[in-house]
């Protein structure tokens, strides 16, 4: 049972970032702004949080069922040590990092990275599907 649910949650975590990388692909400065704006608020740092950590064990659940074990069980713990590491960095300097690279990152290098998160996206969906 908890594979089938964890094989459900990684599919509705890759759904939802081919979703947003489609929707910052289209509008880029509109992604950025709602990004600002979550750093901005208190709320944006603990969903940083709590994204990577639910995602993380969801990965390290849904790992021996999926198609990539290995490669789900590392990006598990990947995403568990990111969500500790952003604890650790602490809310003022995750904030002063966003806001540093949201004033270098131009249109086609964001949507280079959103690219990126599609075929993530889309690997994550792949691998359970």
């Amino acid at each position: 049972m908890a594979a089938t649910i964890s094989e459900i949650l990684v599919l509705v975590a890759g759904i939802a970032i081919c979703l947003v990388s489609a929707w910052g692909i289209f509008a880029p400065q509109r992604l950025l702004q709602w990004v600002k704006g979550a750093m901005d608020a208190d709320w944006g740092i603990y969903s940083a949080v709590i994204v990577r950590l639910v995602l993380g064990v969801t990965l390290l659940y849904a790992a021996p069922a999926s198609r990539f074990p290995l490669v789900f069980w590392i990006l598990g713990w990947i995403a568990v040590v990111a969500a500790v590491a952003i604890v650790f960095i602490g809310k003022e300097r995750l904030r002063n990092f966003v806001n540093w690279w949201l004033e270098r990152a131009f249109p086609t290098f964001i949507r280079a990275w959103l690219l990126f998160g599609m075929a993530f996206g889309g690997f994550l969906i792949y691998g359970v599907w």
